[in-house]
This record gives structure tokens, C-alpha cells and sequence, in this order.
């Protein structure tokens, strides 16, 4: 032990000597004084577990260490220019969240449809496989065993193991009662359905014939209030024009006694005095003259009107009759060329057929002539073969 101890004293080149490295716990502090029995058991060993030197967890994803999660916390909370200048780029690089509310911190949460651990850095796998050397060999010789027993033979004629109208007789009345269900099954259905209808029409009438008998009744209900009404109404306006009409009468009667006792020749004064004047003259003078003006400058006007459309409508009628009788004259001009077209067109027709009928007798004729020139010249060759005959015949 000495001589170790003088060996490292002599190979050990700095100035502060090798002590143990003191382990600190993770989430809890060491006490401001601790005792020499304390110190001493630190110096013996730690516990793996609390240091942060030991990697623990996924072996994929990074460590956070308490450094770490102080450093993200200072990187959070950066001014408001840094982020108003950071800004523009993530929205240039794609759409974002919208920034969190004062006191608020946005979360990254998972919206895919499956769950997957979130890691730094994903799981990778290096795979391979390798086939094995694969030589073509022809294909084996097949087996045949060797026969041990004796061969037989058998006929089998037709409705030895199968007869079709004895096997298919129960399949036929399977199938034929099936459709003879099925048909009834339809038939009923079709008289369902039938019943059905009929009764939907019986429930469609009743309920017209209900709907009819409300909306009569209703429109019977609002005449009645609407003879309510104006019964109210028109007993409202008695009493108003009772109560006005006693209104009137008892004002005339209170004038009438204010008035009477003033002098009785104040309207004979008033009179002779020119206040008031004869209902007549004014009558004539204000309603009457300006009446007559009125009627005559107006049936003046009028008359001067209906001269001016009546030359208006004579002009009209003018022009129509004109364009008529022109229009007439076109039609019976057009109808006389149409008329003497038809004619020139027959008449080129019997010209055309009669040179026609010229032609062919003319071809006859003249077909009748070769036809008997040939007859000529055929008679009068058989004449000269004859004669030739007769020659030959005297020769011999």
C-alpha cells in the first residue's frame, strides 16, 4: 500500500490530488452541515440509479436533463419582437396554430387515427435475408406400386344406380309446391296490398271530409267574429256621434243664450255696413263663372283633339287602303305572269310531245324498212342456196 501510494506520488503530475467523485441526488438537496459519520458513509458508494451520468428509459430518444427543461422554459418565453420577426417564416413554411392567450402554453396532441410514441430520433431496424443456392433437378420418377390382387369386371346398365323418374319425382313436387306457395304467398300479398289501398282511400276521404268540416266550421267561427266586430264597431260609433251631437246641442244652446241678450240689430248693421253679402251673387261669382270657363276651354280642347285624330285616323285608313290596293295589284300582276307561264309551259310540253310522237313513228318506220330489207336479203339468200343446190344436185 505504501509502495502504491509512493508510485502515484511520484507519477502524478498536477497539483490537486485524486479524491472520489461525491454522487448528488436528483431531486433533493444536501444539508448546509453534515456530520463526519455522514461525509465518511458518502465516500463508500452511490446509487447508480440517481446518477445522471446512467442513461435510463428508451435507448432511441434523448435525455432531458433538469438543464435542459430550464433552457426550453428561457427559450419559451422570448420577446415579443423575436417572435413578431420569427413570425412571417413559419407562416411562410406552413400554417401554424394560432399563438396561445396570455397565461395559456400550447400542447402538442396527437390527431392521427393510431397512437405512436412521440421519440427525438425513431426506432430503426437493419434487416436482411439471404435465399438458398437453388439447383434445377430433374423431376423424380413416379412411383407406381407393385399390383397385389385380382382384377374384376362388371356391367352396370342404364337405371341400374340411377332412375330419373323415380329420383326426380320428389324434387319435382319439392319445386312444384314451393311455387305453389309462393304464388298464394303473392296472391295474398297482391289482396294485402289491395285492402291496404282501399282502406288508405276510406282514410283519405274521411279525413277530407273532416278537414272540409273544420274549415267550414272555422270560416262559420270567423264570420261570427267578424260580425262581433262590426256590431262593436258600429255600437261605438253610435255613442260617438251621440255624445258629439249632445255636445253640439248643448254649445247651441249656451251660444244662443250668450247671443240673445246683445242687440237685435247687429246683424242689420253688419249688413248694411257690407260684411255680408248675398249667398247667390256669391255662389254666382265664385263657384258658377269659374265652373262654366272650365267646361267650355276643356270641350274647346276636346274638340280640338278629336279634329286632329279624326285627320290623323282619315290618313291612316289612307295609307292602309293605298298599301292594299297596292299589294292587290302586285298579287293579281304576279297571278296573270303565273297564268300565261302555265300556258307557254303547256304549250312547250305539246310541241315537245308531239316531236316526240314524230320521232318514234319516224324510228318505226324506219325500223319496219330494214326489217323488210332483211327479209328481202334473207329470201333471196335462201333463193341462191337453193339454186346452188339445185346445181350441185344436177352435177351429180
Amino acid at each position: 500500500m505504501a509502495q502504491a501510494q509512493a508510485l502515484a506520488g511520484e507519477n502524478y503530475e498536477f497539483k490537486a490530488a485524486p479524491e472520489v467523485v461525491k454522487p448528488k441526488t436528483k431531486y433533493r438537496q444536501q444539508p448546509l452541515q453534515q456530520s463526519d459519520d455522514q461525509k465518511n458513509s458518502s465516500l463508500l458508494g452511490c446509487n447508480i440509479m440517481f446518477d445522471k451520468r446512467v442513461v435510463r428509459g428508451n435507448t432511441y430518444a434523448s435525455v432531458q436533463t433538469q438543464g435542459d427543461k430550464k433552457l426550453m422554459t428561457l427559450k419559451s418565453f422570448k420577446k415579443p419582437q423575436q417572435k413578431a420577426a420569427q413570425q412571417p417564416q413559419t407562416t411562410y413554411l406552413h400554417p401554424s396554430t394560432p399563438r396561445p392567450f396570455q397565461n395559456r402554453v400550447n400542447i402538442d396532441i396527437q390527431t392521427d387515427e393510431y397512437l405512436e410514441i412521440l421519440t427525438d430520433k425513431p426506432p430503426e431496424q437493419e434487416m436482411d435475408a439471404q435465399t438458398d443456392y437453388y439447383i434445377d433437378k430433374p423431376p423424380d420418377r413416379l412411383f407406381v406400386p407393385k399390383k397385389n390382387g385380382i382384377d374384376k369386371e362388371t356391367q352396370i346398365w342404364e337405371g341400374d344406380l340411377f332412375d330419373f323418374d323415380q329420383e326426380v319425382e320428389p324434387i319435382l313436387q319439392v319445386l312444384m309446391n314451393k311455387i305453389l306457395e309462393q304464388s298464394r304467398m303473392e296472391v295474398l300479398e297482391e289482396e294485402e296490398i289491395k285492402l291496404m289501398k282501399e282502406q288508405q282511400k276510406q282514410h283519405e276521404k274521411q279525413k277530407t271530409s273532416v278537414l272540409s268540416e273544420m274549415q267550414r266550421l272555422e270560416a262559420v267561427q270567423q264570420r261570427l267574429d267578424q260580425e262581433d266586430a262590426r256590431r262593436k264597431l258600429q255600437y261605438e260609433t253610435f255613442l260617438k256621434i251621440k255624445k258629439q251631437s249632445h255636445q253640439k246641442i248643448v254649445c247651441r244652446d249656451l251660444s244662443k243664450s250668450l247671443i240673445n241678450p246683445l242687440k237685435l240689430n247687429t246683424f242689420k248693421k253688419l249688413k248694411d255696413l257690407g260684411v255680408f253679402r248675398d249667398p247667390l251673387e256669391s255662389a254666382l261669382l265664385y263657384e258658377y263663372i269659374p265652373w262654366v270657363y272650365e267646361n267650355v276651354l276643356s270641350q274647346l280642347i276636346d274638340e280640338n283633339d278629336n279634329g286632329s285624330n279624326f285627320n290623323n285616323m282619315l290618313n291612316n285608313i289612307e295609307e292602309i287602303i293605298t298599301i292594299e290596293h297596292s299589294n292587290s295589284l302586285k298579287r293579281r300582276q304576279q297571278q296573270i305572269t303565273d297564268k300565261y307561264e302555265e300556258i307557254a309551259r303547256k304549250k312547250r310540253e305539246k310541241e315537245e310531245n308531239k316531236r316526240l310522237e314524230e320521232e318514234r313513228r319516224l324510228k318505226e318506220i324506219e325500223d319496219q324498212r330494214l326489217a323488210e330489207e332483211e327479209a328481202a336479203r334473207l329470201a333471196e339468200q335462201e333463193n341462191q342456196d337453193q339454186l346452188q343446190d339445185n346445181q350441185q344436185q344436177l352435177q351429180s
